[in-house]
Parts: C-alpha cells; sequence; structure tokens
C-alpha cells in the first residue's frame, strides 16, 4: 500500500511541476526594455524614460544577496566617478518586506544611485530576474547594451570596465 501511496505523490508533484508557468523571459540584448522601474521612497513611479539619452544600469537587488550589498556601494562609487549627466545607476530592491526595504534605504542614505523598489516583483519577473546578482546595461539609446547574473566579485572591474565603455560610447555619439 505504501509505494501505491508514494507513487501517487510523486505523480502529482512532477504533474504540478509540469503545469506551473514557465520563468518569465527577460529581454535581449538589442531589445528596447520594459520602461516600469517600480516606486521611489516616495511611492512615485520610476521609468526608463526619466533617464532617456543616458546609459542607465540597473542592479535588481534584495537584502538577503549578501554580494548584492557588496555591489550597491561601488555601483554608488561608479555613479559618482562618472557623473549623472551620462548615467544614471538604479538599485531595484526585489520584493524585500517593508520594514527590511526601509532599513537598507537608512544604509544607503547620501547615496547618487537611485534606489527603487518592486514589492510585488512585478518589475522582475518583467525583466526575467529569478537569480542575484542581476545586473543590466541599458545604452543610451534605450536598447539593453548588456546583462550579467549570477556573477561573483572578480568578474566587477571588468562589468564596471563594460559600463565605462558603454558611457564613453554615448558621450562620442552624434546626437539627434
Amino acid at each position: 500500500m505504501r509505494p501505491l501511496i508514494l507513487r501517487t505523490l510523486l505523480l502529482l508533484l512532477f504533474a504540478g511541476q509540469a503545469m506551473a508557468a514557465p520563468p518569465a523571459r527577460g529581454p535581449e540584448v538589442g531589445e528596447i526594455p520594459p520602461a516600469h522601474l517600480g516606486e521611489d521612497a516616495d511611492g512615485k513611479p520610476v521609468s526608463l524614460a526619466d533617464y532617456r539619452g543616458k546609459v542607465v544600469v540597473l542592479a535588481f537587488w534584495t537584502s538577503s544577496c549578501g554580494y548584492c550589498l557588496k555591489e550597491l556601494p561601488v555601483l554608488d562609487a561608479l555613479q559618482r566617478e562618472l557623473g549623472a549627466q551620462a548615467l544614471q545607476v538604479v538599485a531595484v530592491n526585489l520584493r524585500d518586506s517593508s520594514k527590511d526595504y526601509g532599513a537598507m534605504l537608512k544604509q544607503m542614505r547620501g547615496y547618487a544611485l537611485v534606489p527603487v523598489r518592486d514589492g510585488s516583483g512585478e518589475v522582475g519577473n518583467a525583466w526575467g530576474v529569478q537569480i542575484f546578482p542581476n545586473l543590466w546595461v541599458v545604452a543610451a539609446d534605450g536598447r539593453i547594451a548588456s546583462h550579467r547574473e549570477d556573477y561573483y566579485e572578480d568578474a566587477l572591474p571588468g562589468i564596471l570596465n563594460g559600463i565605462r565603455s558603454a558611457v564613453a560610447a554615448a558621450q562620442h555619439a552624434p546626437h539627434p
């Protein structure tokens, strides 16, 4: 009798997995990504359109991702280095509780990057974010220039140099 129960449970488990929705596919390099990025600390919507003409770096993070918490000050330093004329780093918090997000905002006080919250996970789903860290670079023309996920600390210098190159290319591109 027990083997029959076990087989039935396994069958139900696999059937449930087969019926589950496939993970959302995010935008691909070269595509125009979703514009909505979440809400700022005042609850106002933040959009890629707010930064038209700049290179935008989107860093999806959560307070449970230790490497994400190491990455944010580095991205803030890059924002300060390259300035707001050519670059905007947007740190999108994904699904943290209001309490955890508020505590992180206190720690990020004085940062030059823009903190944004995606409490429902809707924005993360639209971008296909499933693992952390998860970093996107949107070129000044509004198209995805690059995407990195699940990288380690030793990859960050190369990623930062790629962002610097994207900013330099945007500054030397003819403007319409």
